[in-house]
């Protein structure tokens, strides 16, 4: 770029971009993003899907300790809808839509002792299949299960 000279003879350099040239690198960054976005869609609504899931288990292994420390047996699903565990938190915090089948039923002792169970957790989501976990007697020990 050629140097400019002004009126009083010293030399002004020109730096930085045009108005048009910052829109025209904003219109090429706009039109890139559109078409990309919507790829990302369906691999958020997964990733968040996951994160929820693995919230709902880090959830599931922390109930023994819970009821030890509330000092009361737990039974699920009945308890479920107990808005207070007797530790200012329900039982579980399960994600809108989503529904959890125990069978049996899960006991967890006021010691921390839980009976064998299965469970199925179902998403809003219909295409996908139900994750199913197998839960260890005694040792509450939470395990997945192949589809």
């Amino acid at each position: 770029m050629p140097d400019v000279w002004n009126v009083s003879g010293l030399r002004d350099a020109q730096y930085g971009f045009t108005l048009l040239e910052l829109l025209f690198v904003m219109f090429i960054v706009g039109l890139l993003v559109g078409l990309i976005a919507p790829r990302f869609g369906p691999r958020l609504d997964r990733m968040e899907r996951l994160s929820q899931m693995q919230d709902l288990e880090d959830q599931i292994r922390q109930l023994p300790r819970r009821a030890r420390l509330a000092g009361r047996n737990i039974e699920l699903p009945k308890d479920l809808g107990m808005a207070d565990l007797g530790d200012g938190a329900p039982a579980l915090n399960v994600p809108q839509g989503w529904t959890l089948r125990f069978d049996p039923a899960l006991l967890i002792a006021a010691s921390g002792a839980c009976s064998a169970t299965s469970l199925a957790i179902a998403f809003p989501v219909a295409d996908e299949a139900p994750a199913r976990y197998a839960i260890a007697d005694l040792s509450c020990e939470l395990s997945p299960l192949a589809p």
